[in-house]
């Protein structure tokens, strides 16, 4: 005997439940209009993701306050930082580096920025206003430095305030351009590399004033034999 089939319909499960859509993620907006608004936050989140990549990594704005790298630098002036390049190229002659003050100095908070004047190894001295650099197995040569203000002249900070110093490994020594109206390593010895942020590498604003900056290798203190 045959086996008596089933109607098909008791073999067949029901359908689903109607399944109640979703609140939509901005109510009481148009669904046109909401699928702009959700392109806009994608755009502004993906926007403040990449800006926080580039500037701890790559690039950071800085606005300069202090008036200690006159003229180079104004109060006002707004530089951009390399970061990248620190990765796999030391410090050089001429950068303008921005730094985490050193301990005792950074009661503000507030990084400063000074110019290069000697690396690891050389040897700085302060003779007659003049700042003179011993390269590593060189001799001691006056540093030309058109970009210093006024007078140009580089004394030491107070009377009995050290003239001479040697660039340990690691470090670098820097002074600012304004030599009268700066804290720098006159005061507080050469920084520690690490300490260094970035270096500025152009003056975008004010408009007037945009400029390339830093870079200059002094013929001076190349090593002599």
């Amino acid at each position: 005997m045959g086996v008596p089939s089933r109607p098909i319909s008791s073999v067949i499960h029901p359908p689903p439940e109607h399944t109640r859509p979703l609140d939509p993620l901005v109510p009481g907006l148009p669904t046109h209009l909401r699928r702009w608004a959700v392109e806009v936050v994608q755009i502004v989140l993906l926007t403040a993701l990449l800006y926080a990549v580039v500037t701890t990594f790559v690039a950071q704005p800085y606005e300069v306050e202090m008036s200690s790298m006159e003229p180079t630098l104004l109060p006002g002036d707004h530089i951009l930082l390399d970061k990248l390049s620190l990765a796999w190229s030391d410090p050089q002659h001429g950068d303008l580096v921005v730094f985490d003050a050193p301990d005792g100095f950074a009661d503000d908070g507030i990084p400063y920025v000074k110019r290069v004047v000697a690396v690891a190894g050389e040897t700085v001295q302060l003779l007659n206003g003049r700042l003179w650099i011993t390269p590593v197995g060189g001799s001691p040569a006056p540093l030309d430095e058109p970009y210093v203000a006024d007078s140009g002249l580089t004394l030491p900070l107070g009377r009995s305030g050290p003239t001479r110093w040697t660039v340990p490994a690691g470090s670098v020594f820097v002074l600012g351009d304004n030599r009268t109206d700066s804290v720098d390593s006159r005061r507080f010895g050469p920084i520690p590399e690490d300490r260094i942020i970035g270096r500025a590498f152009v003056r975008y604003l004010p408009l007037e004033r945009v400029a390339v900056l830093g870079g200059t290798q002094p013929a001076d203190v190349t090593p002599r034999p």
